[in-house]
């Protein structure tokens, strides 16, 4: 019996592995820029294992044109089935459609609500995009030195974006600006997962 169990479990364990390198080939064909066959290797993933990170590749193969026709509305609908597999990039990914008014009718209040929970999963994107709403001002109240410390978090986390924000950033920055900055950096790299969101809002004055 025992060897009946352990040969299941070789072959799940073997199974699990090649469904893995059906995701790996179809990002390595994207590098390329084999786009056909990355769209091809994405569908088979999502065929073999319902690969959450298949769903939201495509979803960005949609939104940017990549290989297809772009679609806001076939990107979000490839985000959403993302998200709803527990995929953490796509939070920030159907937050900035919501925040944009792309492929779905513009929410700015659902979208803030997308990059809290992605904030507090780890999403670098929405970590940045909610520096974006804090540096502007034109969603929430103007804070540079947070969105400083937001961006610089989520360079950390390898938001591709984020560096360029943060030197577009630091001339404007006065320097009690800089040194509040770091601190609510610090704050944050210091805040356990769940609580990052929290500790943002106190630093922003919208807790209560």
């Amino acid at each position: 019996m025992w060897r009946q169990w352990m040969v299941v479990v070789l072959l799940a364990g073997w199974m699990s592995c090649v469904f893995a390198d059906t995701y790996a080939d179809a990002t390595a064909a994207r590098k390329k820029g084999q786009l056909q066959q990355a769209m091809q290797l994405y569908q088979r993933a999502i065929e073999e294992s319902d690969d959450h990170r298949a769903y939201n590749s495509i979803g960005t193969m949609y939104e940017f044109g990549e290989g297809v026709p772009q679609s806001y509305t076939k990107a979000f609908e490839y985000y959403k089935k993302a998200g709803d597999r527990g995929n953490v990039m796509a939070y920030g990914n159907t937050g900035a459609l919501y925040d944009r008014g792309l492929g779905v009718k513009r929410n700015v209040p659902f979208a803030m609500e997308l990059y809290f929970k992605g904030m507090n999963k780890g999403d670098s994107k929405s970590i940045n995009n909610l520096g974006v709403m804090a540096g502007t001002g034109e969603i929430l109240p103007q804070d540079m030195a947070v969105a400083w410390a937001l961006f610089a978090f989520a360079r950390d986390l390898g938001d591709p974006f984020a560096p360029d924000n943060l030197k577009g950033l630091q001339p404007l920055m006065t320097q009690a600006q800089s040194a509040r900055a770091r601190q609510v950096y610090q704050a944050l790299k210091r805040a356990k997962p769940t609580a990052r969101v929290d500790t943002f809002l106190d630093f922003m004055d919208l807790g209560d």
